[in-house]
């Protein structure tokens, strides 16, 4: 069902999400379907609803779930973000936060939402609240340690930069605002460069990875030099990106199915690949991606990899089991051998429902193409 409703550019349900929301944003974790209020909210889950919530309108314009979970998702990352631009990350049950400065990658996410939704939100109110938020963090951006957080970040200056290239969706309105956009150009072509470096720095003949180990979120390293050198037309990092994904999908794609590297010890070079448990990130990541792949080289067999990816989500898994509750919009929080963690919190679910989009995004390009 999800899979034919994506193909035929339709938005996944908002009902599961809509529920995990709190008088203060998304809450982090569930009980089964229940939000578990005693672990509060985070920045990472409500970039990431604001994001989802911002391309699904791009498909379902008068969706008010997603217009309900955007708007509290926004109100959340606007009441995290600090007076010097960085943000707090957790915030408990009482709306207290309970960190002085956020990790990078709670940084990084939203700096990946509110690029993308400066550009590509169908709302208007919500481009011109995001440009603030991301005009405030860019200072931040060089000064980003870690692989995965920077990565994100990539993908918000690509939209933000040129959201024809770098984008899922393409631009909601012609309200761009020129300083910023540079500004976001300049940082994405440092850290496309950066990168790419690092990356020519740690490859192997047999591992052309960046690190020496694969754990998690890692599809998202090759997807953002990807989109990266797509935007920037840089012919040699668009080489090492596709380089790097070709890796990923060597180790991650076993007889057209989709294998992530399971949290159980993960995968360190020259050891043997953890398979379970497997998240649902990594499915979302693969596809996004893939598709990044296809808008790079105009080569449709890197969207049927996306669909395979996707399928992950529908069972076509390593235990024949579904994992996303697609009538809700809800997704189990991992793949177990043999079965699913029952829970199903605001990652899982996100995951999930990103992925839908950018499924049902990118045929509904193509179907534009083809009229």
């Amino acid at each position: 069902m999800a899979l034919s409703s994506a193909l035929k550019a339709q938005a996944p349900s908002f009902s599961h999400c809509r529920a995990m929301l709190d008088r203060f944003g998304m809450v982090q974790f569930a009980i089964g379907e229940k939000p578990d209020l005693s672990f509060g909210y985070c920045v990472d889950d409500n970039a990431r609803a604001f994001l989802a919530s911002a391309l699904a309108l791009h498909l379902r314009p008068g969706s008010q779930d997603a217009r309900i979970v955007g708007e509290a998702a926004l109100k959340f990352l606007e009441l995290s973000q600090r007076g010097d631009g960085l943000f707090h990350n957790l915030m408990d049950e009482q709306g207290a936060f309970t960190d002085d400065i956020g990790s990078e990658d709670c940084f990084g996410r939203a700096v990946w939402a509110c690029g993308v939704a400066s550009r590509c939100a169908p709302v208007a109110e919500w481009r011109e609240r995001s440009r603030g938020l991301l005009g405030a963090a860019l200072k931040h951006v060089d000064g980003m340690r870690w692989l995965r957080p920077r990565s994100y970040a990539v993908l918000g200056l690509a939209a933000a930069a040129d959201p024809h290239k770098g984008a899922l969706f393409p631009p909601a309105g012609d309200d761009c605002d020129a300083g910023l956009q540079a500004s976001a150009l300049s940082a994405l072509r440092r850290q496309c460069s950066r990168l790419a470096l690092e990356f020519q720095e740690n490859a192997a003949p047999h591992w052309q990875w960046w690190e020496p180990q694969l754990t998690w979120g890692n599809a998202r390293p090759a997807e953002a030099l990807i989109r990266a050198a797509t935007v920037t037309a840089d012919a040699c990092a668009s080489n090492l990106g596709m380089q790097a994904l070709r890796f990923l999908a060597s180790v991650t794609h076993e007889r057209d199915m989709f294998l992530p590297i399971g949290n159980e010890g993960w995968y360190v070079r020259g050891g043997r690949r953890a398979v379970y448990d497997q998240q649902p990130i990594e499915a979302c990541g693969m596809v996004d991606a893939w598709l990044a792949a296809a808008r790079l080289t105009g080569d449709a067999a890197y969207r049927t990899k996306a669909l395979e990816a996707f399928g992950w989500f529908l069972g076509l898994n390593s235990e024949g089991l579904v994992v996303a509750e697609v009538a809700q919009g809800g997704c189990r929080d991992g793949l177990r051998r043999g079965g699913v963690n029952p829970n199903m919190g605001a990652e899982s679910t996100l995951s999930y429902v990103h992925a839908h989009i950018a499924i049902a995004g990118a045929f509904r390009h193509v179907a534009a193409e083809r009229a």
